[in-house]
C-alpha cells in the first residue's frame, strides 16, 4: 500500500507518516501537543481490522468494486451497441431518459448527500444498479419495452444520489501527491467490469451469422454483478474517519442547515471552477451515444461482444499512465494540470480524426454489418477501441483537478454534483440526438468532436489558475499553526499566572 500511494516530495501541506493530522473533536485521544495524532497510539489502540478498514486505500477499492457492480455493468451493456437489442432506438431513449433523471438528481444531489452522508447515499443508489439489467432482461426476453423505459427513470434517480456520494468520496479520500493513481485504480475498476460483461457477452453471443440482438440469459449475468453492489456500500465508512495513507484525514466540516446548502447550489453552479469547466463536462461522455450508436449499426452481434471485452484493456494502461503524469515528482500541481489537459486533448483528437475518416468512407459505401472476420474489422472497430480510453482519461483527469481546488470533503460533494450533473446532460443529449440518427452517426460524431474544440479554451483558463496547494491542505495547515501558537500563549499565560501566584506567596 506505501509504495502505491506515495506521491511527490512538498506535496502535503502538514503532516507525516508517522503523524496524522486530525481535525474531528471525536479523534482528540490521540492528539498530542502539537495537533497531531500519535501514529504509535493509534496502531496500538485501534484494532488492526479497523485501521485497514479506515485506510484510504481500502475504501477506494471498495468504491471501485461498487463501481465495477453498477457503473462498469452499465457500460457493457451499451458496449454491446444499442444496448444489446436488436435495433438501438428504444435503448436510446431509455438511456436518455436515465440521464436526464440523473442530471436532475445530481442538480440537487450536493445538498442531499452532504445531509445523508456518502455512505447512505451509496447504499440507496446501489439499490438501483439491478433495475437496469432486469429491464433489458425483460425487453429481450418478453419484448416489455414499457419496463426499459420507466425503469430508467428509477436507475437514473438512484444512480444520481450514488454518482454525487462518489464523485466526491473519490476526490476526498485520496493522499495529495497519488490522486492520480487512486483515480485511476477506479477508472480502471470500471473498466474491468466492462471487460468481465464482455466475456459473458462473447461466451452467449459468439455464433457467427446470428443477427437481432444478444441473448437474453445475458442480462441475467449482469442482474447478478449489479446485485453485489448493494453489500460492498454498507461497508463505506464515513470521510471523517477515513485515514491517508500519508498520515492526513479528510477535511470534513460542521454541517450547515439543509436551507443553506440548498443555496450553495447557486454559489455553486456559478462558480468559476464549474462556468469554466462545464463545456468539458457536457463533453467528457458526450462520446458515449454516438460511439454505442456506430456499433450497433455497423457490427454483427458477436463482433460487438468481442468490443466489448478487449475495448476496457488498453485503457487500463492509459489511465494509470495518465495517474503518473498527474502525480509526477518534482513537478508542481499546475504544471501537472498542464501536461494531463493537453495529453488527453491530443490523444481525443487523433481518435475523433480517425473515426470521422472511416464514417465517411461509411457514408460513400456500406460496409454492412461487420464481423471480425472481415479485413474492414480492424480498421473499423479500433477507433471505438480507442475512445474507450480516450474517453475516460477525460473523466478522471476533470476529477483530479476538480480535487485540486477543494477545501473539504462537503465541496467535493458539491462540486462533484455539479460536474455530474452537466455530465449526465451531455449524455442525455447524446443518446437523445442519436435516436434520430437513421443513417449515419456522422453528425455526433463531428458535434462531439465541436464541444471538444468548445471546451478547450474555458480549459485553459482553469488550469492556468490551479493552486500549487490543495487549499484543503493549506487550511488544515494553518489551522493547526493557529492551535499551535494558541497553545503556546496559553502556556506563556499560566507560567505567568504561577510566577505571580509564587510570588504573592512569598510575600
Amino acid at each position: 500500500m506505501a509504495e502505491f500511494d506515495a506521491g511527490p516530495p512538498n506535496t502535503r501541506a502538514a503532516g507525516n507518516d508517522d503523524a496524522l493530522r486530525i481535525k474531528n473533536d471525536t479523534n482528540r485521544a490521540h492528539t498530542n501537543d502539537d495537533g497531531l495524532v500519535d501514529m504509535v497510539a493509534y496502531q496500538n489502540e485501534v484494532p488492526l481490522w479497523k485501521r485497514i478498514h479506515q485506510h484510504s486505500l481500502t475504501q477506494m477499492f471498495l468504491m471501485s468494486i461498487q463501481a465495477f457492480c453498477g457503473p462498469a455493468m452499465a457500460d457493457a451493456i451499451a458496449g454491446l451497441g444499442g444496448g444489446g437489442l436488436a435495433t438501438p432506438q428504444t435503448s436510446n431513449i431509455a438511456t436518455s431518459i436515465n440521464y436526464a433523471c440523473l442530471a436532475i438528481t445530481c442538480l440537487f444531489g450536493g445538498p442531499i448527500v452532504n445531509r445523508l452522508g456518502t455512505k447512505w447515499a451509496l447504499v440507496l443508489g446501489a439499490m438501483s444498479f439491478p433495475i437496469r439489467g432486469a429491464s433489458y432482461y425483460c425487453n429481450s426476453k418478453f419484448g416489455v419495452q414499457w419496463f426499459l423505459i420507466f425503469g430508467a427513470f428509477f436507475t437514473g434517480t438512484g444512480s444520481g444520489c450514488w454518482y454525487v456520494a462518489e464523485s466526491g468520496t473519490i476526490m476526498s479520500i485520496a493522499p495529495s501527491g497519488a490522486r492520480g493513481k487512486y483515480l485511476a485504480l477506479w477508472i480502471v475498476a470500471r473498466n474491468l467490469g466492462q471487460l468481465i460483461g464482455g466475456a459473458i457477452n462473447l461466451s452467449k453471443n459468439h455464433t457467427a451469422g446470428v443477427t437481432g440482438g444478444v441473448t437474453p440469459d445475458t442480462y441475467i449475468a449482469f442482474l447478478i454483478i449489479e446485485s453485489l453492489a448493494f453489500p460492498f456500500a454498507w461497508l463505506i465508512t464515513p470521510l471523517h474517519n477515513v485515514v491517508r495513507s500519508d498520515g492526513t484525514r479528510v477535511r470534513v466540516s460542521e454541517k450547515i442547515a439543509t436551507k443553506a446548502e440548498f443555496k450553495l447550489i447557486k454559489t455553486t453552479m456559478t462558480s468559476k471552477l464549474i462556468l469554466l469547466s462545464a463545456l468539458w463536462a457536457a463533453w467528457s461522455f458526450f462520446y458515449s451515444g454516438t460511439w454505442s450508436t456506430y456499433l450497433g449499426t455497423y457490427f454483427s452481434t458477436r463482433a460487438r461482444a468481442l468490443s466489448s471485452l478487449i475495448s476496457p484493456f488498453f485503457c487500463i494502461v492509459g489511465c494509470f499512465g495518465l495517474g503518473f503524469i498527474l502525480d509526477m515528482k518534482g513537478v508542481s500541481q499546475r504544471r501537472r494540470a498542464q501536461y494531463g489537459l493537453f495529453t488527453v486533448i491530443i490523444l481525443n483528437t487523433g481518435v475523433y480524426i480517425w473515426t470521422i475518416i472511416m464514417q465517411t468512407k461509411f457514408n460513400k459505401h456500406s460496409p454492412g454489418k461487420i464481423d471480425w472476420v472481415d479485413k474492414l474489422y480492424p480498421s473499423a472497430f479500433l477507433p471505438y477501441f480507442f475512445v474507450q480510453t480516450t474517453g475516460p482519461l477525460s473523466q478522471s483527469y476533470m476529477y483530479w483537478l476538480l480535487s485540486s481546488f477543494a477545501t473539504d470533503a462537503q465541496a467535493n460533494v458539491r462540486n462533484g454534483a455539479a460536474f455530474r450533473c452537466l455530465e449526465a446532460v451531455g449524455q442525455a443529449i447524446s443518446y437523445g440526438m442519436n435516436t434520430q440518427i437513421k443513417t449515419s452517426p456522422l453528425i455526433g460524431f463531428c458535434v462531439t468532436f465541436g464541444l471538444m474544440a468548445a471546451a478547450l479554451g474555458p480549459m485553459i483558463v482553469l488550469v492556468n489558475t490551479t493552486p500549487n496547494e490543495i487549499p484543503a491542505d493549506a487550511l488544515d495547515a494553518e489551522e493547526h499553526a493557529r492551535e499551535i501558537d494558541q497553545s503556546r500563549k496559553e502556556g506563556e499565560k499560566a507560567e505567568k499566572e504561577e510566577d505571580i501566584n509564587y510570588a504573592v506567596s512569598r510575600a
